[in-house]
């Protein structure tokens, strides 16, 4: 009898044990169930951000991603942005992966045969600028020459151009950071940057003085829907609107139109015109051409290119 009592309970515990983990685990499987089902009326919308040249601060992938949570806040559009470098954005496009939408620099080539026309071709949501600095607060910059100044080389901007269009030809360019290292420690006196130079000095706490440089500009962030789908290239379109209308890029030490809302440092590079700013869209050939006159120093070829 005992023996049978015994054998009763080993078997209640058992049963026990066994809905103590089915009901966990059929409340999961109806939950991802839901969230299936949900998925399923769900929108999905790619975006791909291409950092091609420095910024000033902060991340432009999660400030897009930012930007399209609250454009689409109320909505059952899921946005999905992800950061890539431009060679990797070319290698997946190869293989037939390409997004609904793409954020790149002025210079990025390859996308320009995908790119939904519909509408607009590209917008421009942000952008830098070049600039010459000097630690002298006094400085007026009329000595700066191919000598006595480092030049930030950059990403995959063309910064070769903007030199030799600035009268520079000639000047040293440096990876980014041994760039402003080298005017700091006195090497150079003048260093060809941009507005992420200007945050450098300033997070070192030393006194410099900036002169921006209208001569030729690519550091500009311009924004394409790839989407051939009506309903989805609609919603691309919204975040598009979405994006320059509600546009903080002096968040990210960037420019929009006037952008009153940036650091004080950066005022001298707002509201800038430009000679000259690259045609797009652009192809592989074009930039190598422009890239090759700025190797020879052929000043009035890259102007010829640029027209």
């Amino acid at each position: 009898m005992a023996r049978r009592k015994k054998l009763y309970l080993i078997i209640l515990l058992a049963i026990t044990v066994a809905l103590f983990i089915s009901v966990p685990v059929m409340a999961v499987v109806r939950n991802r169930k839901a969230v299936a089902e949900n998925d399923g009326q769900m929108q999905r919308i790619t975006v791909w951000q291409i950092d091609g040249f420095e910024g000033g601060k902060g991340s432009r992938s999660q400030y897009l991603q930012q930007t399209a949570d609250k454009c689409f806040e109320d909505e059952k559009i899921y946005v999905s942005v992800t950061s890539l470098s431009a060679d990797a954005a070319r290698a997946n496009s190869e293989r037939g992966e390409r997004p609904d939408i793409i954020s790149y620099p002025a210079g990025f080539y390859g996308f320009e045969n995908y790119i939904n026309k519909k509408d607009f071709v590209y917008k421009t949501w942000c952008r830098g600028a070049y600039c010459l600095l000097s630690l002298d607060e006094n400085s007026d910059f009329s000595a700066a020459n191919a000598q006595n100044t480092v030049a930030n080389a950059g990403k995959d901007n063309l910064t070769e151009v903007a030199i030799v269009l600035n009268g520079l030809n000639g000047a040293t360019a440096e990876e980014s950071t041994n760039a402003y290292l080298k005017l700091i420690n006195g090497k150079y006196k003048y260093l060809f940057g941009t507005q992420r130079d200007i945050f450098r000095l300033k997070v070192r706490n030393v006194p410099f003085k900036v002169q921006p440089l209208t001569e030729f500009n690519d550091l500009y962030q311009n924004i394409s829907i790839l989407t051939v789908n009506n309903e989805k290239y609609a919603y691309c379109s919204k975040f598009v609107d979405y994006l320059l209308t509600s546009n903080e890029a002096g968040s990210l030490g960037l420019f929009y139109g006037d952008c009153e809302l940036c650091a004080e440092e950066l005022k001298p590079l707002q509201s800038l015109e430009f000679n000259y700013v690259l045609n797009y869209p652009c192809g592989a050939d074009y930039i190598n051409e422009l890239k090759n006159a700025a190797k020879s120093g052929d000043a009035n070829k890259i102007k010829t290119l640029l027209k």
